[in-house]
């Protein structure tokens, strides 16, 4: 079968988005799990760029977490992720444009600040689902490119305390437009729903994120987890893994 194919790193907010889109709608679909640093020489080569994720299906080739999830919602149209009403079609897209430009690259930087340092646990939980010697030789070699990555990501004090700020302001923002109907918009799950709990899953790390962040953890990932554990917000991105997530229908990987 002509099953798409979603080139993807398994820790990562925005392939998620794009698994979280299949496996709601029930696409079977193979993964193509590659690890941060590396995957830029699997990917430049064949795609000509190196952000994840990239869907290929059909002879079409789809790029970024939002062009991925509209070609899912147009070719697999149920269960719906955008709402009938344009109205409201409208004010879910923009949540979801918000949240991918605004709210993810700046909650990543200040997450990376504070994970990153923790060289052997950051590189395993990248590396999850490898084999062993795999995760070892990553991990050897993580200095390196957790260097490249705080360079790419402007990844530093700044941008960590700026990341920090916009963190609770989703947070907030979750709580204040999800308090009468339980969604953000509607009454119903929509891709503003998938995408909020997508990049604020790192504020909590909900049991049924597909990618292990084994315990005891260690000293940044504590104090980043404990900077957030008493928003509320943090109950609207749990409700939202634990009624919607549902599970993978991902036939390799």
């Amino acid at each position: 079968m002509n099953y798409p194919e979603l080139w993807q790193i398994r820790f990562s907010m925005y392939p998620e988005k794009a698994r979280w889109a299949l496996d709601y709608k029930g696409v079977p679909h193979v993964r193509r799990s590659l690890l941060p640093g590396p995957h830029v020489v699997t990917l430049m080569p064949r795609f000509g760029q190196k952000a994840m994720p990239i869907l290929r299906h059909a002879g079409r080739v789809l790029k970024n977490s939002a062009t991925v999830v509209d070609y899912v919602e147009r070719t697999w149209p149920d269960p719906p992720l955008y709402p009938a009403d344009p109205q409201q079609r409208a004010r879910v897209l923009e949540i979801q444009k918000w949240f991918d430009d605004e709210i993810g690259p700046a909650l990543r930087r200040a997450a990376f600040f504070e994970w990153l340092p923790h060289t052997e646990y950051a590189a395993r939980v990248f590396a999850s689902g490898l084999p062993e010697w795999q995760q070892k030789v990553y991990a050897w070699s993580f200095p390196c490119i957790r260097a490249v990555m705080c360079m790419d990501m402007q990844i530093g004090a700044g941008g960590a305390e700026t990341g920090r700020e916009l963190t609770e302001e989703a947070l907030d923002f979750v709580v204040r437009h999800a308090a009468r109907t339980g969604y953000l918009v509607g009454n119903r799950f929509t891709i503003a729903d998938l995408t909020a709990a997508t990049v604020l899953q790192a504020t909590c790390l909900p049991p049924e994120y597909p990618a292990t962040t084994p315990e005891p953890r260690p000293a940044g990932w504590q104090r980043w987890l404990k900077r957030w554990r008493d928003h509320p917000g943090l109950d609207y991105v749990r409700r939202m893994y634990r009624e919607h997530r549902g599970q993978s229908c991902a036939v390799s990987e």
